[in-house]
């Protein structure tokens, strides 16, 4: 389902989908497109489209724990700020307050991660990271100022 808005130079775009590891990468291909008609530099949207996949991943995984639900996208774009946030009703988690993984030591083979990458790569696709809960739904939100694209 995707839900459009154009109120006074905001521009909102919604998409929502079952909670399941096929839908997660119509989801990202979806946001890729809104971002590329967007303006948004290939290299951003690449990085935003691997974000969405890591965050939605997360609440398949965690949130619902491989039982179905919905996983929602919302993207906002206001002159040159794009707010992206993934929303779900499932068990809350709060991933600013998790710290950053150490450096690994590219001689010492055992501090090499072998997954828990999906946060930093969020994280490295944004400005700023936000978390919150409202109503049984959690949100998380992407927030970047993006240069390269013209206010509408």
């Amino acid at each position: 389902m995707i839900l459009a808005s154009l109120m006074s130079g905001r521009r909102t775009i919604h998409l929502s989908a079952e909670a399941d590891f096929p839908s997660v990468r119509l989801l990202a291909a979806a946001c890729h497109g809104v971002l590329a008609e967007w303006g948004l530099s290939a290299e951003r949207r690449s990085l935003l489209e691997l974000a969405v996949v890591e965050a939605a991943t997360n609440v398949v995984r965690h949130a619902y724990r491989g039982r179905g639900g919905r996983v929602e996208v919302e993207l906002t774009r206001e002159g040159n700020a794009i707010a992206l946030s993934v929303v779900d009703s499932g068990i809350p988690f709060d991933p600013t307050g998790v710290p950053p993984p150490r450096e690994p030591d590219p001689a010492d083979p055992s501090t090499w991660p072998e997954g828990g990458m999906g946060l930093p790569i969020i994280r490295a696709a944004c400005d700023e990271l936000r978390y919150g809960t409202e109503e049984g739904r959690n949100r998380l939100t992407l927030l970047l100022v993006a240069d390269e694209i013209e206010a509408p």
